[in-house]
């Protein structure tokens, strides 16, 4: 088997340690061997990034998600996105900003440190990559022990990822969101949390994104009008939305009671 990086990675993140969890604008240089591969690779919004982790313990076997906690449990590195694995191949999603000079690209969400060599590179295809009903563990445990910036982060990636872009209803989806577990004290994309969208579509986008609720496993239901609703067994929050300002860092910035009145019957 013969690797030949086709690229590397230039980050202003030079230690694993300082990596945010949800990557960094970074970009891509692209080795003018390869800068012909690149034809057409601007149409895409999104691509796959191959990477090899060089720094990686290759001798781990089990390991923390130490980037949330280090109180988690121990798992098998093949249940875990861990660098340190036999083969340290780093497969992530990012999302194209442009080319530059024929040969090199800026992303979004890179989670790589400088110097990383990349192995390959593919176009994100919906239709194929994306498994909208694909279900993973309980990360109730994991979230209880994230900070609240970085679990707000990722609420933001995942109602971005499903209605396209950052805009005030989103933002305010991501309050609801980050409410309604504190309420309901479960992670949103458990089987048993059932959610029920109102009418602003920016919202219901952004919160099936977060929760992974749909029609077809019975976990997603419309009242229209401005009520939310999220329940579980034993639990209820319900989310009347007052106002949905124009800007997001105001929305971010504000109380809960200036964007929504809560019941828990």
């Amino acid at each position: 088997m013969k690797l030949s990086p086709i690229g590397i990675v230039r980050s202003r993140i030079r230690s694993r340690s300082d990596m945010p969890v949800q990557g960094i604008e970074a970009e891509i240089e692209i080795f003018p061997d390869y800068a012909g591969a690149l034809e057409g690779v601007e149409e895409n919004s999104h691509l796959i990034l191959i990477c090899w982790l060089h720094e990686a313990d290759r001798t781990i076997l089990r390991a923390v998600a130490r980037k949330v906690s280090r109180d988690l449990p121990e798992k098998g590195i093949f249940s875990l996105r861990s660098p340190e694995r036999p083969n340290p191949i780093s497969v992530s999603v990012v999302r194209l900003r442009g080319v530059r000079e024929g040969r090199f690209l800026d992303l979004e969400n890179v989670d790589v440190i400088d110097g990383t060599p990349v192995i390959d590179i593919k176009p994100y295809q919906t239709g194929w990559d994306c498994v909208f009903s694909a279900t993973g563990h309980d990360r109730t445990e994991k979230i209880e022990k994230m900070g609240p910036g970085e679990y707000r982060e990722g609420l933001i990636r995942e109602a971005v990822n499903y209605h396209g872009e950052l805009c005030p209803g989103v933002a305010v989806a991501v309050r609801v969101a980050e409410a309604a577990t504190r309420i309901l004290r479960r992670d949103l994309r458990h089987p048993q949390v059932v959610v029920t969208l109102g009418a602003d579509p920016c919202i219901a986008d952004a919160l099936i994104g977060i929760t992974g609720a749909r029609p077809g496993n019975r976990r997603l239901r419309c009242s229209g009008g401005d009520r939310y609703t999220f329940t579980c067994p034993g639990r209820e929050a319900v989310f009347h939305i007052r106002a949905v300002p124009e800007s997001v860092d105001a929305i971010f910035a504000s109380s809960d009671a200036m964007l929504f009145d809560c019941e828990v019957p």
